[in-house]
């Protein structure tokens, strides 16, 4: 396992790269062909220029704490009273970021925090590229855990480099919670208001619509049936015919003519 460490700082439209073995910093601008607004556009493009990037500045693989800029971080400060509810304020507030993966992270207590949310996406392509290329993620944190006049620093310089260095295992443990902002879960059927005209709108299971039109055919199957035999007259049988019998007449036996033979009366001729 390496023991080289490396910072990115992550800004709108470029980071700032430090690796600990060269103790320099270099910088990569984002592409409009790469990210726009924030928004990924090519991950294959963003991976060939990263490689380049790493090829071009011989950097080494290194175990990679990324640090987000307050300036490209969605934050809002919530106040609870007994009458609201914490996890459905943070919710109302994450589903309204621009994003459709979003990680976010809390600070405070129940009643007075701040949450702060990133487009995940942003980090976790740029985690993807280097950790392809041997690097290794160790999380990301947003600017502003590092307190002070490191908040609010405008660019990665040797004061922030020396105050992470030093409290590393600290500030590692700030991460993001890099989970996405899931969808509410269904309603289990004891749950469901069948009454919503929405709910009965829902189409239904795969399953069981074959099984209720082959019950539907044999029903209709049945009741034809059942019609058929209730309105159709029977048919009558066809009468077994009588036997004949004939009178038996005793005719007379047909006589025998016999022709005679007759004798040769013809004499020889003398």
């Amino acid at each position: 396992m390496t023991k080289n460490k490396a910072i990115i700082f992550i800004h709108k439209d470029k980071f700032e790269y430090y690796d600990e073995s060269q103790s320099k910093i270099f910088q990569f601008v984002f592409q409009p062909t790469v990210f726009q607004d924030l928004e990924l556009v090519d991950r294959e493009e963003l991976y060939t220029q990263l490689k380049t990037f790493i090829s071009a500045n011989k950097l080494t693989p290194a175990e990679i704490l990324f640090v987000i800029s307050g300036s490209v971080i969605f934050e809002k400060i919530f106040t609870i009273t007994q009458a609201s509810d914490k996890d459905t304020e943070i919710q109302k507030f994450l589903e309204s970021i621009p994003f459709e993966h979003v990680s976010y992270k809390v600070v405070g207590t129940d009643k007075n925090f701040k949450v702060m949310a990133i487009n995940k996406e942003l980090y976790t392509s740029l985690q993807f590229c280097f950790e392809s290329q041997g690097f290794r993620s160790l999380g990301i944190i947003p600017q502003a855990v590092l307190g002070g006049n490191y908040s609010t620093a405008t660019m990665l310089n040797t004061d922030i480099i020396k105050y992470i260095l030093t409290n590393f295992d600290t500030v590692q443990k700030q991460t993001f919670i890099q989970e996405e902002v899931k969808e509410p879960a269904p309603e289990t059927t004891q749950q469901q208001n069948f009454n919503d005209p929405v709910n009965l709108a829902k189409p239904i299971n795969k399953f069981r619509l074959p099984a209720l039109i082959s019950v539907f055919v044999l029903l209709m199957g049945v009741l034809s049936f059942v019609v058929y035999k209730q309105f159709t007259p029977p048919s009558k049988a066809s009468p077994v015919p009588s036997t004949i019998v004939v009178p038996t007449v005793d005719s007379p036996s047909p006589a025998i003519i016999e022709t005679p033979v007759s004798s040769t009366s013809a004499q020889p001729t003398q």
